[in-house]
């Protein structure tokens, strides 16, 4: 009897061996089934290789440049597995190993999550340098830089995503973020010293020449207009020199195969001269759509009192451009004077109703008076000051615009100036040494820069100072010798006023279609 008991519980114990013997090698055949192990690259370094960039202002000059993304000891990686419309995530990120030589290739491996069944179809998403997470079927790339299991110090310096099929070994990152290629100009007789740069989101610093300091302690962390004192954060290019920034930013993308934008706004570059902080003159509302691996090139200068981004005025040297302001009106300004090649020159200086230029602005050379220089022989509301016709305004042949530009193009009424001011901020400031207003639009934040070209009578007169903006329309029946026209002076307040026919003033003409 005792024999049996003891054998019976011979048999319990070994039934119960056998049992976490086939429970512990069930459970390593479903770990093996649920295992996978990659071989990752790099993306290229060279911005050759990265999509074409959109140029928000400035030109594309980065010879050399070289994003440095290379896979160090400790990097981590986040894994998300999709399935049937659900995303799952592995629950310890990957660690790499094996790097190559040059820093390009590695090796991780990962197991699935228990809910992914290893023998359907699915996709694996590798997302590493930046917080990832989550969202109904999307996986998310954040730009708030928080890691999700990676320490700051366990991610690599650029973040990179990829994504696989079932089955598929090989892992090539791509760049998840945007790149900006800030190229600074020092016009001053000092130093600058740059605090920071980006659209909103943290955007880390890179070394790209001597004159670029590479932020590193702080490039996690945020920058804002009060932090004036972090020497890890600044940047200072000397007088006469010019620098480049790189900088990365990351609109929350959502992590797919498709090329995801974003829209950037309130681009801001502060900086510190002297001890005292400075500004640009507004931040750059650009409009712009980014792409994920897309550079984009930016430049601005410095002048010792302003930071300028010259070309934001308008998209390239092929002018005129019409500047959409977003006018109720629909009217669309141009972006430089007749005759000036670019939104800072003065360009040429008509008498009102004139179309060509001249040296000299006298009464008795005025087309439209007669010899007597007193008597008005068109364009007049008032017997007392020539001959009176039905004519308020220029017509096209008497129109600098129209007659130097095309039909496309006129010289604004009084009624646009007013337009102008009252859906327009206006400051005095100095781009490029030439003084002037920019104006910049309420409603979509483009902005025009106005030059102080000054006016001519007895040679130029307030050049840089003064400025005098013709109309197509007079004084009428009051003054007919008199024409409207934008007058400002130096910090001085704008106002439509009028002005002497034959003086010589500047021309911004008005897109107004085939009138």
């Amino acid at each position: 009897m005792l024999i049996i008991i003891v054998m019976k519980k011979y048999l319990l114990s070994l039934i119960t061996l056998l049992a976490c013997v086939a429970l512990f090698t069930s459970c390593e055949d479903d770990i093996g089934k649920r295992q996978a192990v990659f071989n990752a690259t790099m993306p290229a370094d060279d911005l050759s290789s990265l999509r074409p960039g959109s140029i928000i202002n400035g030109v594309p000059a980065a010879d050399g440049f070289n994003l440095n993304a290379r896979w160090r000891d400790g990097d981590k990686i986040q894994i998300f597995v999709r399935q049937d419309g659900r995303v799952y995530q592995v629950e310890n990120p990957a660690v790499v190993s094996g790097i190559g030589s040059d820093g390009k290739t590695c090796s991780f491996e990962l197991v699935l999550p228990k809910s992914v069944k290893p023998d359907r179809d699915y996709d694996i998403i590798g997302v590493t340098g930046v917080e990832a997470y989550i969202d109904g079927e999307d996986v998310i790339a954040s730009c708030e830089l928080k890691r999700v299991g990676i320490d700051s110090d366990d991610a690599p310096f650029l973040p990179m995503w990829f994504t696989a099929k079932k089955g598929s070994n090989q892992a090539k990152f791509r760049h998840l973020c945007a790149y900006e290629i800030l190229y600074v100009n020092n016009n001053s007789n000092s130093s600058i010293k740059f605090k920071h740069a980006g659209f909103n989101v943290i955007t880390p610093w890179y070394k790209h020449s001597d004159k670029v300091v590479l932020t590193n302690s702080s490039r996690y962390e945020t920058v804002n207009d009060s932090q004036t004192d972090a020497e890890s954060n600044e940047i200072t290019i000397a007088a006469g020199e010019t620098g480049t920034i790189v900088s990365w930013y990351i609109p929350k993308f959502v992590v797919t195969d498709e090329t995801t934008e974003a829209t950037i706004n309130n681009a801001k570059l502060k900086a510190v001269v002297n001890g005292a902080a400075v500004t640009t003159i507004d931040p750059i509302i650009s409009h712009k759509n980014i792409a994920r691996g897309n550079a984009y090139y930016m430049q601005v200068t410095w002048d010792g009192s302003h930071l300028f981004y010259p070309n934001d005025l308008c998209p390239d040297s092929n002018h005129p451009h019409m500047i959409d302001l977003g006018l109720p009106s629909g009217t669309k300004w141009a972006c430089c004077n007749v005759g000036a090649n670019s939104p800072v020159e003065c360009g040429g200086y008509f008498a009102w109703g004139e179309t060509t230029t001249k040296t000299s602005f006298k009464e008795y050379n005025y087309k439209w008076y007669n010899e007597n220089r007193n008597r008005i022989t068109k364009y007049c509301g008032n017997s007392d000051y020539g001959t009176v016709d039905d004519r308020t305004e220029l017509e096209p042949e008497d129109d600098a615009a129209y007659v130097n530009w095309g039909p496309e193009w006129r010289m604004p009424y009084l009624g646009h100036l007013y337009e102008l001011m009252r859906n327009c901020t206006n400051e005095w400031t100095t781009v490029n040494g030439m003084g002037g207003f920019l104006f910049k639009s309420k409603i979509n934040g483009n902005a025009i820069f106005i030059p102080a070209a000054g006016w001519i009578y007895n040679g130029v007169q307030g050049l840089e100072t003064d400025g005098t903006y013709w109309c197509r329309d007079y004084y009428y029946d009051k003054r007919p010798d008199l024409a409207f026209a934008l007058g400002f002076r130096k910090m001085a307040n704008l106002t439509p006023s009028y002005y002497a026919r034959h003086n010589g003033a500047s021309v911004r003409p008005v897109h107004v279609g085939q009138e």
